[in-house]
């Protein structure tokens, strides 16, 4: 671009003579200017409109429009019908002008030449048109041929000056607009510059959990329904789009973004490292950000060409406007903004590299930190893009990821403000706002991330969410749902802490009349010992006995009724036991003492006040209504009974404000009942053994047990039925549902949509459902947290008569470290144990353990883990489970150097890497005095120091950073004669 044509003008004074050549060039400056304020601090090329229609094979309608040429010409066209043509030829005085004496015009009609190629063409003309010999457009005349408007330019010697006047003598610069048909062929193919059309992408949609709706009860069902976007189908779909979109962008992005293209082999690594762990959900949630960020980059705001200096000759005299195909729009005339547009377009280029780049670290990154802490971040849900939410836990790099999250505020230095989980971390920011935002004001956010608790023992991991939420006031609501079947199984009611409201009073009265009544026949009996015993009814050493049972029987019945139903039943045994012991001796006092005295009476009558409370039986009404109770509410706790009560049910790692989070954890041992403490199993064998010794033959004691009427209440819970019968029906069983299913999905067709039918027929399998098996004791990931959820509302109202708890005392857990190890070290590593010992443990890489006196120690080298792979290890102490700890073991691997003579110099051999964007650092050592050499490059060259008494060296390469010591020699052997032209492959030789 040419700063002025004209470097001067003219100034006139009074009186002056005028030239020609002082007019001219004053005109021409100016018109200059005007043409170079157009093109300069506007821009070129279509400005708006000039749109083509085709209304019919045999017409098209140009739009009105403006576009300014590349010259800074302006053309503006009214729209108009175009309805014939005519076989036209560019005038010479266009192409051809004769500017001898007007020199300044050179700037103009320089650009001519490159017109030649069109110069015979078609005008089309409307149906206005008093154009003589104009033909009608044939059909298919659009065909391979482009539409251009041409600002026709002509320098026209008007000669008309004769003796008397010369009025006309002189030029005239004449601009005519010709809508021109120009074939595309190869006479025309350089005329016709392409411009890069607008790439249009499809968004990509992310899948809902558990849509169409399904009945999800087990673990195993719960992480299976996050494997809907592992298919292959779909991360095929979402790479291909990424490598599309990288591959129309690669020119104007970094060289290392090339992973883009290749993206599937990256994500298919890390999804066969996780899909099958505890932390499929965060897989999920990685490819939720994947897409996330593919269609940030889309809809971000076009770029458009912008210029700073123009090149005169793009477009001179003419826009294209365009042909009748799709693909003829390449050849359409642009708009270049100038002024400040290209800094600004500039800048925008600039976010839109980091958006690539945010992509590749996203893909890169990914990984899972098995010691994570339980945190709480705000965030933002719904129409936001990735950028304005937190970032999450899962990524590594975080500090370099912090500078791509959110182009916008890392433009303008602000990425410090940016949330996410590892806010905390040195260098990240030293705003207090942004490492504790759960301290301020919480208004500009509607959602909270919450991150660190998959895979945590699940009382442990809802202690500590609790703490967070009520210590910072948060508004939302946690609840913990059990995934497991529950299906004709019953829970202990002595793993739950309860509170039970009116029976606690009930509880109370039976207690307080057990201790009055107890005391009162201890009293008695104490005050009276050395009598009873002189009239042989009772000895002082039955009497201690008496009163030792009797104390511990009321120290059995605990302040809290919450703490005596665990252990109603062995309670219950006991008291049983005592029944019969009373019994017992009052047939002997009866039986010895025909004829009573008034002291025999009155111990009846005190024995016979213990067996009054065997009749009213009062504990055993309490525990049996509370149980009533509990079997209704029960089944509230369970995954599978919420997610049909409460529809709308959502993963987004995290919870709305409002909002009701779902935890969901495994737990079987709810199931199992547990021992009874100590104290009453010796309690009841005293109590048994004493009872057993009384001398009464066997035959009396049978008689006596069956007249005793120990209770006089009707249970009234149900009793389960026995399964024999269907045990030996239940292949027939299945056969009958699994028709029944077929029939009713054969009835819906047509009636009802596939999803529809899919969750009619998923409530019909829940109602046909039941279990016929015992329960798998090897459900994995045993109170542990494998899930989480959040409902957009607050559910679950409190105010039950049973309100369930969950205890928390100190959790059983085990820990390791490190947590990858390689297959041949011979080492042993201890898993430390946290809680109750004496235990056993389960898992894949049990039979790997090795235990020392009460510890238990890691053997990596053990040949039950020798296949290289995640395994798991689980600690489980009286039904207690411990967190699942998962590591993973790698094995040895065979690098792949090589290594090739330098073809100039026989001494010099230049080692490559062809593992492409391979990160790890590689130790050299080569064998002949010189120092180790430590280096991340694919490709490095070493001289050697050949010579006659050193004709070979053996080079070390060992991988750096991995916990396998992965290595490789190569023997670099010399050239026979030191001539590099007889040097083959013979001539040094590799073993890997």
């Amino acid at each position: 671009m040419e700063a002025y044509n004209t470097s001067k003008y003219p100034v006139f004074e009074a009186d002056q003579v005028l030239s020609q050549k002082d007019l001219n060039m004053l005109v021409s400056h100016l018109e200059e200017q005007d043409r170079i304020a157009r093109k300069n601090l506007s821009g070129i090329g279509i400005v708006c409109g000039l749109e083509l229609a085709f209304p019919t094979l045999d017409s098209v309608t140009v739009s009105c429009g403006t576009a300014v040429t590349s010259l800074g010409f302006q053309i503006n066209w009214k729209e108009v019908v175009l309805t014939h043509y005519q076989d036209y030829e560019l005038s010479e005085q266009f192409l051809q002008p004769d500017y001898t004496r007007e020199p300044y015009l050179e700037a103009i009609f320089k650009y001519v030449p490159q017109y030649q190629s069109i110069k015979k063409c078609y005008e089309l003309l409307p149906t206005s048109s008093i154009v003589v010999g104009k033909k009608p457009i044939p059909t298919n005349f659009f065909d391979d041929k482009l539409i251009v408007l041409l600002l026709e330019t002509s320098l026209i010697d008007q000669k008309n000056c004769v003796t008397t006047n010369c009025d006309d003598k002189g030029k005239r610069m004449e601009f005519n607009i010709r809508p021109l048909a120009v074939s595309l062929s190869a006479l025309t193919q350089s005329f016709f510059r392409e411009f890069p059309l607008p790439q249009v992408y499809n968004t990509l949609t992310f899948p809902r959990y558990n849509v169409p709706y399904k009945n999800l009860v087990t673990s195993a069902q719960v992480l299976d329904g996050f494997n809907k976007v592992l298919e292959p189908a779909f991360i095929k779909n979402l790479t291909d789009a990424i490598g599309v979109l990288y591959n129309n962008h690669k020119n104007s992005l970094p060289a290392s973004l090339n992973v883009l293209n290749q993206s599937k082999t990256t994500v298919d690594k890390t999804l066969s490292t996780f899909k099958n762990s505890v932390s499929v959900q965060y897989v999920w949630d990685w490819i939720e950000d994947i897409v996330n960020a593919y269609n940030e980059i889309i809809n971000f705001q076009k770029i458009n060409p912008a210029l700073c200096c123009i090149d005169e000759s793009l477009f001179p005299f003419h826009v294209v406007l365009g042909g009748n195909a799709p693909e003829d729009l390449k050849y359409r005339t642009p708009f270049y903004a100038t002024l400040n547009e290209k800094a600004k377009e500039g800048a925008k280029l600039k976010q839109l590299i980091q958006l690539f780049e945010r992509l590749a670290l996203i893909i890169n990154s990914f990984t899972i930190d098995k010691a994570a802490t339980i945190r709480i971040t705000p965030s933002n849900y719904g129409k936001y893009s990735l950028s304005q939410k937190a970032i999450p836990y899962y990524y590594t790099s975080i500090l370099e990821m912090n500078k791509k999250w959110n182009p916008a505020l890392t433009e303008k230095g602000k990425n410090d403000t940016i949330l996410s989980y590892h806010a905390s971390l040195p260098n990240y920011t030293n705003k207090l706002e942004v490492q504790k935002p759960l301290l301020f004001d919480i208004e500009p956010y509607n959602f909270f991330r919450v991150e660190g608790h998959i895979g945590q023992n699940y009382k442990k991991a809802l202690q500590e969410l609790n703490l967070i939420r009520d210590s910072y006031n948060l508004p939302f609501k946690i609840t913990a749902l059990n995934a497991v079947d529950f299906i004709n199984k019953n829970i202990d009611i002595m793993k739950f802490d309860g509170r039970w409201d009116d029976l606690e009073t009930d509880y109370d009265l039976a207690r307080k009349r057990v201790y009055n009544i107890t005391e009162f026949v201890i009293n008695w009996m104490d005050q009276r010992k050395n009598v009873l015993e002189q009239k042989n009814l009772m000895t002082k050493q039955n009497i201690a006995n008496f009163k030792n049972i009797l104390t511990q029987l009321k120290n059995l019945l605990t302040n809290d009724l919450k703490e005596f139903l665990p252990n109603y039943k062995a309670f219950y045994d006991i008291f049983k036991q005592l029944n019969l012991v009373f019994l017992f001796h009052r047939w002997c006092i009866q039986l010895f003492n025909p004829d009573l005295t008034s002291l025999a009476e009155d111990l009846i009558d005190r024995m016979d006040d213990i067996n009054e409370l065997f009749l009213d039986d009062p504990f055993t009404v309490i525990y049996e209504e509370a149980n009533l109770r509990w079997q209704k509410l029960y089944k509230e706790m369970f995954f599978g009974t919420f997610i049909k009560k409460h529809p709308g049910l959502e993963h987004k790692a995290g919870v709305t404000k409002g909002g009701t989070f779902v935890v969901v954890y495994v737990d079987t041992t709810i199931f199992k009942a547990a021992a009874p403490p100590q104290k009453y199993l010796e309690l009841l064998n005293a109590v048994t053994a004493y009872k057993d010794n009384i001398t009464i033959d066997d035959k009396t004691k049978e008689e006596i047990i069956k007249s005793a009427n120990l209770t006089d209440y009707r249970s009234q819970l149900p009793t389960k039925p026995s399964s024999g019968s269907l045990n030996k029906c239940q292949e027939e069983t299945d056969n009958i549902k699994n028709d029944l299913l077929a029939l009713a999905q054969y009835n819906m067709q047509g009636h009802y949509t596939a999803e529809m039918s899919g969750y009619l027929l998923e409530n019909i399998k829940g109602i046909l459902g039941f279990d016929l098996g015992s329960l798998a004791d090897k459900t994995p990931y045993q109170q542990m947290v494998i899930a989480d959820f959040f409902l957009p509302y607050t559910c679950c109202s409190v105010g039950n008569t049973i309100e369930i708890k969950i205890e928390t005392p100190v959790p059983l857990s085990i820990s390791l470290n490190p947590l990858k190890f390689c297959n041949d070290d011979k080492n042993q590593y201890e898993i430390k144990i946290t809680g109750k010992t004496s235990g056993t443990f389960t898992g894949t890489a049990k039979d790997a353990l090795v235990k020392s006196g009460d510890k238990f120690f890691l053997n990596p080298s053990h040949i039950s883990v020798r296949q290289p792979k995640f395994y798991t290890l689980q600690y489980e102490v009286d039904g207690e489970m411990s967190n699942m700890l998962e590591f993973e073991i790698k094995t040895p691997i065979a690098l792949g150097w090589l290594a090739a003579r330098d073809a100039t110099d026989v001494n010099k051999i230049i080692f490559s890497n062809p593992i492409g964007n391979d990160t790890h650092e590689y130790e050299f050592n080569f064998g002949d005095g010189s120092n180790v050499l430590v280096t991340k490059t694919s490709s490095i060259t070493h001289v050697f120091p050949f010579s006659m008494n050193n004709k070979s060296f053996k080079v070390f390469i060992k991988q750096l950073g991995e916990v396998c010591i992965n290595t490789q020699e190569i023997t670099v052997n010399i050239v026979a004669d030191f001539k590099s032209g007889d040097f083959n492959s013979n001539d040094f030789f590799t073993d890997k």
